[in-house]
């Protein structure tokens, strides 16, 4: 195990020759190494995890085995590769193209094991038995789960209810945690809890874990979201964040959750920009293509341009992290709502191109963007969250005041 400036990173160090596609992304985002892992992780969802979404939106259940696959390709234990953040390029690409695949709950499932559970056990791991829950995460034959929310506490995090209290060498973890995703498939779940000294967060197993019930969702019906009771005796070799330091722990998680979610939601929209502009050339009305209307060539332009935009600012900034610039906590937010937001809009305009089609699910894949990308506003965080982070830090200036406004 090393240690950074960040934490401890362990044992997933990146061979000399493996290149940083975080700092590749943004400064040529047409480069070999970009192009080769974007279309290497585009054929093996193509083919490995793809097929598993019929029977996983049918079945409201996260299918373990893509998870397996992605882990038995190398691809999650590579986005965990080299310094404090892992890599980002990769981390981007995955998310993209999990989006472009239309691929919904289970694609938000894999990120939310990858980039919100991994993160607190790449950083926090310190004993032996957290470091083989790492080892098998990244793997993919554990499923990792963050269990944070409760009824009464919603996006107050600082006031859950779940106990961790003293039990001999041990820890008794007791509680209920809502939306958990995926829950019910989870091998683990990093629970976050109320220690007499602070909040914690603690590795439980599935044998701690009681699934109270499983949560009819909108959307994302493959994320197996569910309430769930904590129930267990763990030992201290558990706890990965001790008292006092678990609500900065999963601050730090929901970073990389809300950059993947960011980066998702726009590989989904470029899907659904990139159909429906072809459909507007295919497809033919009043004896001229749909194109050649202006008002909907028009709205196309403002979709792509918009969604080219955000694209563009998630690279920016996923590129100066990479290159060692600071955590912006504020940018990271308005990325993750703003990008949320506009999902909203790109789906349903996109879902209106093709008229009453669209609205069939066994017609076009819009339905399901339309009503699995609404969960971008709260999942991560909602909204209002993220509009609190961004107002804290809108600059101001006395001085330039002064300079044009008279009073």
């Amino acid at each position: 195990m090393t240690t950074t400036a960040s934490g401890p990173t362990t044992g997933v160090e990146a061979p000399g020759d493996v290149p940083d596609l975080g700092v590749e992304l943004a400064l040529d985002r047409a480069s070999a190494a970009v192009s080769e892992h974007r279309a290497r992780l585009r054929e093996l969802i193509d083919a490995q995890v793809a097929p598993l979404i019929e029977a996983a939106e049918r079945d409201r259940r996260f299918p373990r085995r893509a998870l397996a696959a992605l882990g038995a390709a190398g691809v999650l234990r590579e986005r965990w590769n080299g310094g404090p953040h892992g890599d980002l390029g990769r981390c981007v690409l995955l998310s993209e193209e999990l989006g472009r695949a239309a691929l919904g709950g289970v694609g938000v499932g894999i990120s939310l094991h990858l980039d919100a559970a991994a993160p607190l056990l790449r950083r926090f791991a310190r004993t032996d038995l957290t470091r083989d829950i790492l080892d098998r995460a990244l793997d993919g034959t554990a499923v990792c789960c963050v269990a944070t929310s409760e009824q009464l506490v919603g996006s107050d995090l600082s006031s859950v209810g779940t106990r961790m209290q003293r039990d001999g060498d041990g820890w008794r973890i007791e509680g209920t945690k809502w939306f958990v995703s995926p829950g019910a498939a989870a091998d683990f779940a990093l629970v976050l809890c109320a220690a007499e000294e602070g909040p914690a967060v603690v590795a439980v197993p599935r044998e701690g874990l009681t699934v109270v019930k499983r949560l009819e969702t909108a959307g994302m019906r493959g994320l197996e979201t569910v309430r769930l009771t904590v129930d267990a005796r763990v030992g201290k070799d558990a706890v990965l964040a001790p008292p006092r330091t678990g609500l900065a722990a999963v601050m730090t998680s929901l970073t990389y959750e809300r950059l993947a979610i960011a980066a998702q939601t726009l590989g989904a929209l470029d899907l659904a920009v990139t159909l429906a502009a072809t459909h507007l050339r295919r497809r033919r009305q009043f004896g001229v293509p749909l194109h050649e209307h202006q008002a909907l060539r028009l709205r196309m332009a403002d979709l792509s341009a918009r969604t080219t935009a955000a694209r563009r600012a998630l690279y920016a900034t996923v590129t100066e992290l990479a290159a060692g610039g600071p955590t912006n906590l504020t940018d990271i937010a308005g990325l993750k709502v703003s990008s949320a937001r506009l999902a909203e809009r790109v789906a349903s305009e996109c879902m209106h191109m093709f008229g009453g089609r669209g609205y069939l699910e066994d017609a076009t894949p819009m339905s399901r963007l339309w009503r699995d990308l609404r969960v971008g506003r709260v999942g991560g965080g909602t909204d209002e969250m993220m509009w609190e982070l961004v107002a804290s830090g809108i600059r101001t200036d006395d001085a330039l005041y002064e300079r044009w406004i008279s009073e």
